[in-house]
């Protein structure tokens, strides 16, 4: 008699979703977070005189550290599957582009007023960071967004 086995592959029904947090895209996401907020602390800690340029920087930085967590609690937490309303693939990458577009520019502006201070450098180094790795959160959402899976032919 033969027999047959079923295997059953199981997602985990919690309220964690702990397959996000082990992710690419989960772990990009901490990393954002944490490189802009060194960028933030950098800044924040150093004794600097160009008020309007850096109040600006601080307000770029801490507003996407605080959408970077917002965005990866969603996903953690798969509220993303409960609010339809929104497109997330969209949503997100609308975030990413605009993340990395102000945070270049607040990069670029406070790197023409350093004025040789090691902490508006460091803080203007982790800016242009953090630009980076929005720039690679974009590109890797637009392909989620927007670039069709390759289908699958059978012969």
């Amino acid at each position: 008699m033969a027999e047959t086995r079923t295997t059953a592959i199981t997602t985990s029904s919690g309220f964690i979703d702990q397959n996000y947090a082990k992710s690419f895209s989960g772990n990009l996401k901490i990393v954002q977070a944490i490189v802009v907020f060194v960028a933030f602390l950098c800044i924040r800690c150093s004794n600097w005189t160009h008020y309007s340029t850096y109040r600006y920087f601080e307000v770029v930085t801490i507003w996407f550290l605080v959408m970077a967590l917002v965005f990866y609690i969603i996903y953690l937490t798969r509220l993303h599957l409960k609010i339809t309303c929104l497109h997330w693939p969209l949503t997100e990458f609308l975030h990413y582009v605009v993340a990395t577009i102000l945070l270049l520019i607040a990069s670029i502006v406070g790197a023409t007023k350093t004025d040789g201070h090691a902490g508006l450098a460091a803080g203007v180094f982790f800016g242009f960071a953090s630009t980076i790795l929005y720039g690679i959160g974009a590109w890797l959402s637009y392909k989620v967004w927007c670039v069709p899976e390759a289908a699958t032919v059978s012969v």
